[in-house]
């Protein structure tokens, strides 16, 4: 085991400068567009670059490592390509400007090791599950039948969403008003929700290999998206900005879809 680790650490390593080089060009266009959220474009190609280099390094080229990196790569150009579509028009993210407010005259230093470079190094650790999965060696078996399935039924799950809320977005004026339809009827980040659900299809995917370092990078994701950079952060203050979304909250489950639950008054979103 220790020897497998120790491969498993040197082809990370290997993967890592050409991270850390999309991580720095994406921090000097951040500079000169003066808006730090792009890093939403180039976070799935951090995670993607990774996959590939694991696939060409090993030449590994079975059914199943070959499976894992197409679906590496349709989850991110799609999260990379929407998210320049949607962020393209936008003002930044509020939750950057409200660091940069925070550290307004050391911003552009702190933005670089905080985020810029936080970012290479947290992907070189998520994708530690596609270096374990594409080095081992695995016959197709129903542990990837099922992962394929969650994972493709997280990808739809969250490109509807997105879909639906970019929808929302350009063809309502109103800031304040809160998407309650399509699938924000049953929760209130199904986008968060599907994303969940593609890297715990990659965990049943890898299951296989036997090595439990391949828990860690759904465990990570998972913390990220309820407790750290999703979830928590994306509500924070919001029924202040949003006046209708305390009877959103109140009926409405925060991530695991189910049926909205009775509003105080005794009504249900329609």
């Amino acid at each position: 085991m220790v020897i497998e680790l120790s491969s498993i650490f040197l082809l990370i390593l290997k993967a890592l400068p050409a991270i850390l080089a999309i991580a720095g060009c994406t921090w000097l266009v951040s500079l000169y567009l003066n808006k730090i959220s792009i890093i939403y474009y180039s976070w799935p190609v951090v995670l993607m670059l990774p996959a590939l280099v694991y696939l060409i390094e090993t030449r590994m080229l079975g059914s199943v490592q070959i499976a894992l990196v197409v679906m590496v790569c349709c989850w991110a150009l799609r999260l990379s390509l929407f998210a320049i579509v949607r962020g393209r028009h936008q003002p930044e993210d509020r939750r950057y400007k409200e660091l940069r407010e925070r550290s307004a005259s050391s911003f552009r230093l702190q933005s670089f090791y905080l985020i810029f470079v936080a970012q290479p190094i947290l992907a070189a650790v998520v994708s530690s599950l596609f270096a374990i999965a594409i080095t081992a060696d695995m016959t197709w078996s129903s542990y990837q039948s099922a992962g394929v399935a969650l994972w493709l039924f997280g990808f739809c799950f969250e490109t509807i969403a997105d879909k639906q809320l970019y929808r929302f977005n350009r063809l309502v004026v109103n800031e304040e008003q809160t998407l309650k339809t399509g699938l924000w009827r049953y929760c209130r980040h199904p986008n968060y929700f599907g994303e969940f659900c593609v890297w715990w299809g990659w965990f049943i995917f890898a299951v296989p290999t036997g090595n439990g370092f391949v828990l860690l990078a759904p465990l990570i994701v998972t913390f990220l998206l309820l407790k750290l950079s999703g979830i928590s952060l994306m509500e924070r203050g919001i029924t202040q900005r949003r006046s209708d979304y305390e009877d959103y909250m109140q009926c409405t489950n925060t991530f695991l879809p189910w049926m909205p639950r009775e509003q105080v008054k005794g009504e249900l979103y329609e």
